[in-house]
């Protein structure tokens, strides 16, 4: 029978697996339940919105900002893109902003989609889509 620290050990390999093909938004079906779980319960996994998750730092404390601020762009763009395929864009204002180099973290960032549904995305730290 593995130890706990082996089976952590497993855990964090499938996790950096993932961080290995580049993928920083984690969905629920790109782990298995136990992996997740795993590494939800020792802090090696922050969970952003249902079904959604980011890679954390286990000694975070809680309510620190660091890890969503770090990862917000490249969450919204695999969430968006998981939700709606090419078929979205962000506002013309956003846009500009990320042409000129600007990559400051909106409180709520504007998107435009096909088929959207107009309702507010609620994510951490009083940030939504």
């Amino acid at each position: 029978m593995a130890t706990p620290a082996a089976k952590l050990a497993s855990s964090l390999e499938a996790l950096h697996q993932l961080q290995d093909n580049r993928i920083i938004a984690i969905r629920s079906a790109d782990l298995s339940r136990t992996h997740r779980e795993r590494l939800l319960k020792n802090g090696f996994l922050q969970e952003v919105i249902k079904g959604w998750y980011l890679p954390a730092r286990p000694d975070e404390t809680p309510g620190e900002s660091t890890t969503w601020y770090a990862s917000f762009w490249a969450f919204c763009s695999a969430y968006l893109t998981h939700l709606r395929g090419d078929g979205w864009c962000l506002s013309p204002e956003q846009s500009i902003a990320i042409h000129a180099e600007n990559w400051t973290v909106p409180k709520q960032l504007l998107v435009r989609a096909d088929k959207a549904r107009n309702n507010i995305t609620a994510l951490p730290h009083g940030t939504s889509l």
